[in-house]
């Protein structure tokens, strides 16, 4: 059974069937716009999580070329900044909930 903070190296192995299967863009967005992000979150707190960012950065550099990584990179910081006015006067939205759309912008 894999240790938890291990999860990546079965996530760089999904994400290469991915990219068989549906392309590379679909495998960056999996691995690096969702896995490598959670697992850096998870790694502010965990010491376990942190110790393995290198490895998993090594792992990912093996999966994709140098261009794909900096073009997806480059199209994954053009989007809009997070607005809070978006969020005024809206009652449907809790502060936590609020707060969550905002940690996700950033991301």
């Amino acid at each position: 059974m894999t240790e938890f903070h291990k999860i990546w190296v079965d996530q760089c192995e999904a994400a290469e069937g991915i990219e068989d299967d549906f392309g590379t863009q679909p495998a960056l967005e999996y691995l690096i716009g969702e896995k490598f992000l959670d697992f850096l979150e998870a790694a502010e707190s965990e010491d376990e999580f942190r110790d393995e960012i290198p490895a998993f950065v090594a792992r990912i550099q093996t999966l994709f070329e140098g261009w794909q990584l900096a073009a997806y990179l480059e199209t994954a910081k053009e989007s809009e900044p997070f607005d809070p006015a978006l969020f005024e006067g809206d009652d449907e939205y809790s502060p936590e909930e609020i707060e969550d759309n905002r940690k996700q912008d950033i991301r």
